[in-house]
Formats: C-alpha cells, sequence, structure tokens
C-alpha cells in the first residue's frame, strides 16, 4: 500500500520534471510513513531526527502516509524544521508550493508512467470499513473509498503498454472491494484485469477470511495469469483471542477456507500474519496458535509482537497485560517454528520445473523474480535474461526463504 502511495507521488513529481537523486544532493526530501506498528512509526521519528543535521533554509522536509492522520499538527510541535505534512493522496497542492519555491520550469516533463517497472501496485481500496481491536488503518486511512473497474483498468492497461508484466491490486481488505458503478466485486474485477493484453501476472492482496468468496478462489484455480498465492491473515489460532481481536470468524471457518483453496490449488503458496501476546493471550491460547501453525503449514508468516496503538479499542479497553518477555519468547518461538515448516515445503520443489518472472539481479549479479506461488528464486547461469522476462527454471535448491535453479531445458 505504501508502496503504491509512493511510486504516485513519485510520478507525479517527475511528470512536473523533478528527478529523484542521493539525499546529499537533493532539495527536497519526503518519508513517506507507516504506523501499523510502533517500530514503524518509531522509525519515522528516527528519520525525522537523522534529518535534522541535513536541512538547510534551502531543502525541503515532508511528512505524508499514516502518520500525518494519526499525529496531524503535533508532528510541526516535535519537528519544527517541517516544511509539509501532506495528507496521503493529496499531493497538488503539496506540488504546487514546491513550484512556488523551486524554478523546475526548464525541467523536461517525463509521462506518469515513467517510474512502471516489472511489476505496477494499484490501490482499489482506500480505507477499511471493518474495526479490529487492535487495528489503527480505519483511524488513519478512514472507511473505505473503491475505485471504479474501468479506472482500474485504465491504469492497469497504461502500466502494461509502459512496460509493466505484472499488476498487483491492493486493498487494506482487498475482498471488500465492488465497482461504485455495479459492475461486480474483485472476483468480476481480476477477471476482466486479466485481459489485457500483455499481461502475465496478476496478483492481489490483503484478503479477510470473513469476505472471501469461492467465486475468487474458482477464478484463481480457472487463470492462466492470476497467480496461486494467498494473502489471508490468521491473526491468532484460538477463537477466544479472534473474538476479543473482533475478527468475525473462527478458526473452523479459517481451515475450511484453506482446505478449499487447496482443493482447487493444491500447489497454492499461503501467506499469513500473525500476532502474539494480544491482550488476554494465555499459554493455552498461544498454543493453540503454535498448533494451527503445524496443522495449516503456510510458507510464509508474518509475525509480530502486540503493541497497543493509541485510539483502538484494544489500546483503550484492553490491558496490555501479556509481559514484554513472553511476547518476545512466544515470537521467538514461532519464528524458529516457521522457518522448520518453510525449509520443509520449499524443499518439495527441488527438481521441479517452474516460471519464474524475472524482477531484477540480486546482490550476487544472478537474475532473480518470482514463481506463480509467491517463491523467491535466484536462476544459475542466468546471462542475457533480463527484467520482464518469464523463464522456466529447474530448481536444483532450496532454502526457508528461496529457490535457486537453472534455465531448464
Amino acid at each position: 500500500m505504501n508502496s503504491a502511495d509512493s511510486e504516485s507521488l513519485a510520478r507525479k513529481m517527475l511528470a512536473a520534471g523533478y528527478r529523484e537523486d542521493t539525499l546529499d544532493r537533493a532539495d527536497v526530501a519526503i518519508l513517506n510513513t507507516c504506523v501499523v506498528r510502533q517500530a514503524s512509526e518509531d522509525r519515522v521519528y528516527s528519520k525525522l531526527h537523522e534529518l535534522k543535521a541535513w536541512k538547510t533554509p534551502e531543502r525541503t522536509i515532508a511528512v505524508t502516509g499514516c502518520i500525518v492522520a494519526k499525529e496531524g499538527d503535533h508532528l510541526r510541535q516535535r519537528f519544527p524544521m517541517l516544511d509539509a505534512v501532506v495528507p496521503i493522496g493529496e499531493y497538488d497542492d503539496f506540488l504546487a508550493g514546491l513550484a512556488a519555491r523551486y524554478d523546475y520550469s526548464e525541467g523536461e516533463g517525463l509521462p506518469l508512467t515513467g517510474r512502471t517497472g516489472v511489476s505496477h501496485y494499484l490501490r482499489v481500496i482506500q480505507g477499511c470499513d471493518h474495526n479490529c481491536t487492535f487495528c489503527i488503518v480505519p483511524r488513519v486511512r478512514g472507511r473505505e473509498r473503491h475505485v471504479p473497474i474501468a479506472d482500474v483498468l485504465a491504469e492497469c492497461g497504461a502500466a502494461v503498454e509502459a512496460g509493466a508484466r505484472e499488476v498487483v491490486l491492493l486493498g487494506q481488505n482487498v475482498d471488500d472491494y465492488h465497482d461504485p458503478g455495479g459492475r461486480g466485486g474483485l472476483a468480476a474485477l481480476v477477471r476482466e484485469v486479466e485481459q489485457i493484453p500483455g499481461l502475465k501476472r496478476l496478483r492481489f492482496m490483503t484478503s479477510h477470511p470473513q469476505d472471501l468468496e469461492a467465486e475468487l478462489l474458482e477464478a484463481m484455480a480457472a487463470s492462466d495469469v492470476m497467480c496461486r498465492e494467498l494473502q489471508l491473515p490468521v491473526q491468532s489460532g484460538d477463537d477466544g483471542i479472534l473474538k476479543r481481536m473482533a475478527r468475525g470468524y473462527q478458526t473452523r471457518h479459517y481451515r475450511a477456507i484453506v482446505e478449499r483453496a487447496r482443493a482447487l490449488m493444491p500447489d497454492m503458496g499461503l501467506v499469513t500474519d500473525v500476532i502474539v501476546g494480544f491482550p488476554g493471550e494465555s499459554e493455552a491460547a498461544f498454543l493453540n496458535t503454535r498448533r494451527l501453525m503445524e496443522e495449516i503449514e503456510f510458507d510464509v508468516v508474518h509475525l509480530a509482537m502486540y503493541s497497543p496503538r493509541p485510539g483502538t479499542f484494544a489500546a483503550t479497553r484492553m490491558d496490555d497485560d501479556v509481559p514484554g518477555e513472553e511476547k518476545l519468547r512466544r515470537l521467538n518461538d514461532l519464528l524458529a517454528l516457521q522457518r522448520d515448516i518453510a525449509a520443509r515445503k520449499t524443499a518439495r520443489w527441488v527438481g521441479c520445473d517452474v516460471e519464474v518472472l524475472i524482477e531484477g539481479n540480486d546482490e550476487l549479479g544472478r537474475p532473480y523474480g518470482r514463481i506463480r506461488q509467491g517463491k523467491r528464486t535466484a536462476v544459475l547461469r542466468g546471462a542475457g535474461i533480463a527484467p520482464g522476462d518469464v523463464v522456466n527454471v529447474r530448481v536444483v535448491q532450496a532454502t526457508a526463504g528461496q529457490l535457486t535453479g537453472l534455465p531448464a531445458a
């Protein structure tokens, strides 16, 4: 989501004649922020402290993203050197202010698609109508606003024409998507997007177990363009904690979705989010989460320790009663468990032929990309392979986080 917002602002600035450069040469530094977790917010403040030494009267520091909705004018009070606090998506006034301060009249404008790479991120929903007790997103991004299918198709078509090979449709709860004009929901949207000539891959994220429909899974299974990767946060494997989180489903419902998806797509990649140490999480509740992870065998688990977010129901109405050292113990236990699970699952790909969409070169100079199930894959002996290529690869090695292979004959 933040990448999509950053790219949107960057394309507008490039179109106006600005150029990206190193910080020491730049006139403007813009921080796009996230406050979903306390650690994310802390990184924002750390970076702003670092920028104090960079700031001069001739230089501009701007902040956008979720922290603007959360902190507002408090940011200016805490960091007086800030020149602009820009609400998400409201970039025109900010750009007009820059134009009045800096003379770029001789700059050469670039097309809005100038930053399109192999993957193009497009937010189809802004905000969220769910009210999970731990989540700050509804407060900082507001209620759901849905992009018309016609606009989605126009942007995706332009991105593919400019060189994108993959489109990623984004929403805090993307399954809630519906066309404001009545043309259907997410299943209808992906069926239209996948028809765009030249599009090789189509992904969407993030799903919600309460709203994911069988029609969407069937569309994934039947498509040669849609990726077979489902990002479906479970958050906890304990029904009592799920109720306290106001997630709107029980673990039996979650298991049924996974069972249905794997029946349609046995090779499907499954990604989830898990929070440890949520208020009221007993040792028994934690062990239920552990058992769920052992049973389902996720490909990737994004693990986090619970941190109270100001203004959320959990922060204001629930005691943060799991000690920090106990949260850390539970986190490390699940990290070790997931490393073992991921290593076993990736090992099953050794000897298989996979289709890799090349994204770039890794730190060793090898072409790398992802298979349709989401696994990162590096290609040995990949001379002549370029970003955007789709390459058939025979997997020869696997670690918990990556496959390695040779171009298949």
